[in-house]
């Protein structure tokens, strides 16, 4: 019974969608939650939805995961799948939670009354419990039109609950709707399929993905203006030296829940690392952000691997704009097969570069998809 009923409700949700319309978040068990971190609304899906045990909220540890989120809180979360262990920090005191054997102790060894669990191999904590603990986070529930949001706070978010859900419509959307990809079943491998019969309309087009990222540049307003009407976000890479001169550029992407990155020019490992140390240093004092994504184009495999090491998710273009006459030609060298990752300028004509290529998008049935720390691994 308790199947059929997430059946129905994952029907009556697609079938709003389908329709356009903001879709009910229901009650008890069937209820959709959606995640937000500050003013970042954050992917949901069949592994990493929250949920109520025993009347206590479990949300995934990623929420509170710098490496993950982008956002620092001030608590951050690390879990070991090998050691089935969650250590939960603000740097001075924390929590360990031992999930094979059901423990939690403070870092004194001092047991505590609370406990992680993990579902589908995610590792999931119990909130409430820990924003009381630490006293600088709060998590809040909030009622919208597409499930109750779960969303985790410190001193630095800049909207309240209302306004934030007001200004996030289509980022909510989104969300939801990935959510609702994501609890499908599995498709079975693909086949060619036979040719159409005479007079039989043929097979749809495939859906190609599109990982877009922004250089920015002198249209760059306009360009993040286009995405947010369309519901959209995107990667905005900003060198070092821009950084100063666009503090109101960055902090407005940042609350509009664009992600915001380093372009490290450096040419060997050194170099982008200085660079990478300046480039974080003036986004935390510019918009209290943490640079997790960076490009660093110039930097060998080595290299690049030590950038990793210090906690970075590289972005590697496959495709640039100016390679292309027209945001239609670039569409046709899309790949069904694969994540396609997409790099163009903010420079000029780069907004009517981009409306072309959307214009494209959409009648080859292609989506876009905002790029994250986690989506590059």
């Amino acid at each position: 019974m308790k199947h059929w009923k997430r059946g129905l409700l994952a029907a009556v949700l697609c079938a709003a969608l389908a329709l356009g319309i903001a879709a009910p978040a229901s009650g008890a068990s069937g209820t959709v939650y959606l995640m937000a971190v500050n003013e970042r609304v954050l992917e949901t899906t069949a592994q990493n939805m929250p949920m109520v045990m025993g009347g206590v909220l479990y949300v995934p540890y990623t929420m509170l995961s710098l490496q993950d989120s982008g956002i620092s809180l001030g608590v951050n979360a690390q879990y070991s799948p090998v050691r089935r262990t969650v250590l939960v920090s603000n740097g001075q005191t924390g929590i360990a939670f031992d999930v094979q054997n059901n423990t939690a102790n403070d870092l004194q060894g001092n047991p505590v009354p609370a406990r992680a669990v993990v579902r589908n191999s995610m590792a999931f904590l119990p909130i409430d419990y820990l924003c009381g603990f630490f006293g600088v986070i709060s998590c809040s529930r909030v009622r919208t039109d597409y499930g109750t949001l779960i969303r985790v706070t410190n001193s630095a978010v800049v909207l309240q609950d209302a306004d934030f859900v007001d200004a996030a419509q289509g980022l909510l959307k989104n969300s939801l709707r990935g959510y609702l990809d994501s609890i499908e079943p599995t498709a079975p491998p693909a086949t060619t399929p036979p040719p159409a019969p005479s007079g039989e309309p043929s097979a749809p087009p495939i859906q190609a993905q599109v990982l877009l990222a922004l250089r920015w540049g002198e249209q760059g307003v306009e360009i993040a203006q286009l995405l947010e009407t369309r519901g959209e976000r995107a990667l905005f890479l900003f060198a070092c030296d821009e950084l100063a001169a666009q503090g109101d550029a960055v902090r407005r992407l940042a609350a509009a829940g664009h992600t915001v990155g380093l372009a490290l020019t450096g040419e060997d490992a050194e170099t982008c690392a200085a660079q990478l140390k300046e480039g974080r240093r003036l986004l935390a004092e510019i918009a209290r952000y943490h640079a997790v994504v960076v490009s660093a184009d110039a930097l060998e495999a080595g290299d690049r691997e030590a950038l990793a090491q210090e906690g970075c998710a590289l972005w590697n273009r496959d495709l640039r704009g100016e390679d292309y006459r027209s945001g239609t030609d670039l569409v046709e060298a899309l790949s069904p097969q694969r994540g396609n990752f997409v790099e163009l300028s903010c420079g000029a004509g780069s907004a009517a570069f981009l409306r072309g290529m959307f214009s494209a998008m959409e009648a080859e049935s292609c989506y876009l998809r905002q790029v994250t720390a986690p989506l590059l691994g």
